[in-house]
């Protein structure tokens, strides 16, 4: 059976013949990006234990467009898929299985298929993956290995259960491996204390790369490195350094249009707030938070949960 007849039936047909245009092999991560997270945690007092996760984005090599395909891992010894997934409208995807050895895979119609040399995983690994395809051809560039989380101690994790004072420890792991990242600016209670000021938007003022015009109307606060971006670029009928405003995880801005109630963030008292989050442009967005028109950048408030 050809590859185009087994692509039609479904990802979970496919050969490794058919899913191989060159092999590519991970890059691995530098120290400074290793997370040490516990192999398992508690959720509503039970134990939940943790499986190995693949997540990330695939795009087109060419023009670095975020792309709809399938991506899956694929069992080196039978070469049959594990588990596959289409990813989302911004490429994303996010993929688990158990402890073992696999390889990651990625189709298109109309592009070459991609698939990473062996890769060997327990149970708590996390990895946070940018897969570039090509229409033409196969990628200049590899699979890259952007993040990765390993297991550890869970007298480790209560140890750093600390970083992020009053957030969730679901919130606060995801807070911890974005700085470890260095996925934007983040900060904490102690770099509230640092400063004497009150409010949120009076603390944005000392961020570097932020223009903070009236400290209590988020605004009139924007990212100074999106002040250039051509207006071609911002989508149509929003302002062109439209900056996105997240409370505890979700999303309170209107494109496209102020409101009073996220213009008002700005007067928030630090005494409420457990850390913040700035990315100062699409470059630093992660993937949880990025959405088609921020290509400004956005603020992530994580209030206190005592």
């Amino acid at each position: 059976m050809d590859c185009k007849s087994q692509f039609r039936m479904g990802p979970e047909h496919l050969s490794k013949g058919c899913i191989m245009g060159l092999q590519f092999i991970l890059r691995a991560p530098s120290a400074a990006r290793v997370i040490l997270l516990a192999g398992a945690f508690f959720v509503s007092g039970q134990l939940v234990r943790a499986q190995v996760v693949v997540r990330g984005v695939l795009y087109d090599d060419a023009n670095g467009a975020r792309l709809r395909g399938t991506v899956m891992l694929v069992d080196p010894s039978t070469d049959a898929p594990i588990v596959h997934t289409t990813t989302d409208s911004l490429g994303q995807f996010n993929l688990k299985t158990t402890s073992g050895v696999f390889q990651i895979a990625a189709v298109r119609p109309g592009y070459t298929s991609v698939l990473s040399a062996p890769v060997k995983a327990q149970n708590g690994e996390q990895f946070t993956v940018n897969i570039p395809i090509a229409a033409v051809g196969d990628p200049q560039h590899r699979i890259a290995v952007v993040g990765h989380v390993k297991p550890t101690a869970p007298a480790a994790q209560d140890a750093n259960q600390q970083v992020a004072d009053g957030m969730s420890p679901a919130d606060a792991d995801r807070f911890r491996a974005r700085k470890t990242l260095g996925t934007g600016l983040q900060y904490g209670r102690k770099d509230f204390e640092k400063l004497s000021v009150t409010t949120l938007g009076e603390f944005l003022q000392s961020i570097p790369g932020l223009s903070v015009r009236d400290p209590s109307s988020t605004s009139s606060i924007q990212t100074t490195r999106a002040s250039t971006l051509p207006a071609g670029l911002a989508p149509r009928g929003t302002p062109v350094c439209h900056m996105g405003w997240f409370l505890d995880g979700h999303r309170m801005d209107l494109p496209g249009r102020a409101d009073p109630v996220t213009d008002g963030l700005g007067s928030l008292q630090l005494d409420g707030i457990s850390a913040i989050e700035v990315f100062r442009g699409l470059s630093e967005m992660p993937p949880e938070f990025a959405e088609p028109d921020l290509r400004c950048g956005a603020v992530a408030i994580w209030t206190r949960r005592e």
